[in-house]
């Protein structure tokens, strides 16, 4: 089932109205937009089409993959060269706790380098969080990134019932954890 079309112009209407000033935000403007991880082409053209439409409407938007800024921290570091694949299989917790934090770290350090100064009229569509699961936690992201990115933020965010992802559909509890106010797009 693709996403939801409602969902979609709901999320450009929130988007713009942030963007204008006009939207009463609970902490900071930031949108957690999930959607079924069995629609990730069907989003990934969404939301992409959504960068182009706010762009048309005159907002400034962009769209910025996590799993690319992910590979490329990963391979400026080193953690893809076949020494460390030969280490990690001999230290496999200890690397693993490595890559957690360092992952966190610099993905956060590039989001707040490439987002500083963009005002909350900017909008930035963060796309393939599923690719950094569970390495780096949405919550982790988000705590680090408050206070030092002001701009609006749209963050796709695959999630489905028994697919091994933190937020579902039985645990909406649990979004209350992430600073950022929730769009359904199933």
């Amino acid at each position: 089932m693709p996403l939801n079309p409602d969902g979609i112009v709901l999320l450009e209407d929130i988007l713009v109205r942030t963007m204008e000033g006009k939207n009463t935000l609970q902490a900071v403007p930031y949108f957690i937009c999930v959607y079924n991880p069995r629609e990730e082409l069907d989003a990934l053209n969404q939301f992409s089409n959504l960068v182009l439409r706010l762009r048309y409407r005159g907002f400034s938007a962009e769209s910025i993959s996590l799993s690319d800024l992910m590979l490329e921290i990963l391979d400026e570091e080193g953690y893809l060269s076949e020494d460390i694949m030969k280490e990690e299989e001999n230290s496999r917790d200890e690397f693993e706790n490595d890559l957690r934090r360092f992952l966190l770290e610099g993905l956060t350090k590039r989001l707040k380098q490439m987002l500083h100064g963009k005002p909350i009229a900017h909008c930035a569509v963060l796309l393939r969080y599923g690719a950094l699961w569970p390495f780096v936690h949405l919550s982790g992201i988000l705590q680090e990134i408050t206070g030092s990115i002001d701009c609006t933020l749209a963050i796709a965010y695959p999630s489905s019932i028994g697919e091994g992802y933190p937020l579902d559909e039985e645990s909406s509890d649990t979004f209350d954890y992430y600073r950022a106010e929730r769009v359904d797009l199933r």
